[in-house]
């Protein structure tokens, strides 16, 4: 049994989505009236598509299988990752609570799965704290992760890319974001990875140069 635990503890590392989550939700709980209104004239021009709400909806689980697979396939990576996600995500809360945002949100009337689907989501969360788009700075960061830092299947990782589009796509087509929410999430997402493999790279050299001396 403890051979098991110090194998797989590192696993424990993903509570830190949740708690990520929880985070969030307290901050947009708190939401003074100095709401900043984060949608502008080219946003009206994107029509609401309510059947994006499922690979919408699909970001949840596709986030925590793809830490999964990491963390028993490639647990260096997925450690990077990890931190990069947590810096990242860490860094929207603050302005989440410096700059509340709102998005405008469209009357969905219908009986159907996906009209169903939306009405839930928008009762389930709130059009606050949009910039950055979370789904989008996740979905790109796991997008880079496996373009550049992985090697597998041609046909998987064709699959996932475009799930990965697909969700970032799908938060605009669900009236979840305004552009500039898209633009930040994936502006983040690659500056913390940059600024992350950066300091990694520098780490990295230091030991080389101790190990060399020695």
């Amino acid at each position: 049994m403890i051979i098991w635990i110090n194998k797989w503890k590192h696993l424990l590392g993903i509570l830190s989505i949740p708690i990520q989550g929880l985070i969030y939700m307290g901050i947009a709980s708190n939401i003074g009236p100095n709401i900043i209104f984060n949608y502008y004239w080219i946003d009206t021009q994107i029509p609401f598509v309510k059947w994006f709400i499922f690979p919408y909806i699909s970001w949840m689980p596709v986030l925590y299988l793809s830490f999964l697979y990491l963390a028993i396939k490639h647990r260096s990576l997925y450690w990077r990752t990890l931190l990069i996600y947590n810096i990242s995500v860490m860094a929207c809360n603050v302005i989440f609570w410096l700059f509340p945002t709102y998005v405008p949100r469209p009357d969905v009337v219908g009986t159907d799965l996906a009209s169903m689907l939306v009405n839930f989501i928008y009762q389930s969360d709130a059009p606050l704290n949009c910039f950055p788009s979370i789904h989008c700075l996740t979905s790109y960061l796991l997008f880079i992760t496996l373009k550049r830092g992985l090697v597998t299947k041609r046909s998987v990782k064709v699959f996932m890319y475009t799930l990965l589009w697909l969700i970032i796509i799908s938060t605009v087509f669900t009236k979840q974001h305004a552009l500039i929410d898209v633009f930040g999430g994936i502006l983040f997402a690659e500056l913390t990875y940059q600024l992350v493999h950066y300091i990694s790279s520098i780490n990295h050299r230091r030991e080389n140069q101790v190990t060399t001396s020695l």
